[in-house]
Formats: C-alpha cells, structure tokens, sequence
C-alpha cells in the first residue's frame, strides 16, 4: 500500500474534521458561538445558545464529517480498516484543534461519534446513549469506560479478523480524545 496516499488520506480526515460547523451554522443566526455559553464551538454548546434545530444540525454536520472521511478511505482508496480508523481519529483530531481556529476547536464529540457510526453502526444507538448519560453527569467515569468496553467487544465480534488492529486504533482514539477534554477544561478554567 502506498504510503503517501495514506498520509494524504489522513491529511484530508484532518482538514475535514476541522470545519468548524458550530461557528458556520451559529453566524447564520448573527452569533459567535465562542462567545456564549461553554464557549465551546460544538453541538452542545450550539444547541443550548442558538436553539435546538441548530444544536441537532451542527450535531449531523460534525457526525458527518468523521464518517465522510472514512468513507472516501475506505472505499474510494480502499485501505485497511487501522488506516480508516486512524482517518477518524485525525477527523477528531481536526475538530478538536482545528486549523481553521488557530488549533482550537470543540471536544470532538460528535465527530468520534462519525467513527463509531462508521465502524460499528450497529453500536452506534449505545454510544447515543451514552453520550447523553455523560451530559446529564459528566464525570460518569464507569459509562465512558463502560462504552468503551461495550465498543470493543462490538469490535471483536463484528470485526474479530481485524480487532487487534481496530482495538489499537480504539486505545489512540481514546488517548486523543482524553487529550482533547483536558486542554477544552483547561481553556475553560482559563478564561473563567
């Protein structure tokens, strides 16, 4: 496999990851999202600030754009499924410090929810689920773990050819997304 169409693939799962849909969407209504609320340009804060037919737009959009990029890997440029995973995790990545934002961005939510979508559609109702358990109480460490643990085991059985590379894929997903929360806390702590 070529290694520069690789590269370039997650090259463009970053920079699709990056559009800032929260500020495109939240301007349409005259409003700069990074100023209200959380502060944060992503779906939550959109629909708690602009209103809900917003939120939920962003919340497609920022869906969208992790699955699209592992679309076009996958079976456009038909690599291996580690390679369309890490296209993912670069279209977290891209959200979450994005280069339209000066390396700014939202906490990748939505976004990671476009991979798991992505690669196990069939689990995808459990991470929605999940998602809004952790925003009714955000420190519910066991439902992240949790989610991650039911994800994998849908890995394994979904993908059992492919889970020892899908799993490493998962545990750089996790790491990026863990990096992501802390510096969004740690901007929010700064700015209060």
């Amino acid at each position: 496999m070529d290694r520069m169409i690789i590269i370039l693939q997650i090259i463009m799962g970053y920079v699709i990851g990056s559009i800032p849909f929260a500020i495109v969407i939240s301007r349409m209504k005259g409003v700069d999202i990074r100023r209200l609320g959380s502060k944060n340009p992503g779906a939550a804060n959109v629909l708690r600030e602009v209103g809900k037919p917003y939120g939920i737009l962003v919340w497609i959009l920022d869906t969208a754009k992790g699955a699209f990029a592992m679309l076009i890997a996958h079976k456009v440029f038909h690599l291996h499924l580690f390679f369309v995973a890490l296209v993912g995790i670069a279209a977290v990545a891209g959200h979450c410090w994005s280069i339209f934002l000066k390396f700014k961005g939202g906490k990748g939510v939505s976004t990671s929810g476009g991979v798991f979508l992505y690669l196990l559609p069939w689990a995808f109702p459990i991470v929605i689920i999940a998602y809004f358990l952790v925003q009714r109480n955000p420190r519910s460490i066991a439902v992240v773990a949790s989610t991650f643990v039911i994800s994998l085991a849908f890995i394994f059985l979904i993908y059992h050819s492919e889970w020892k590379w899908l799993a490493v894929a998962m545990i750089i997903f996790l790491i990026v997304g863990a990096i992501a929360n802390i510096s969004a806390i740690k901007e929010m702590r700064e700015e209060r």
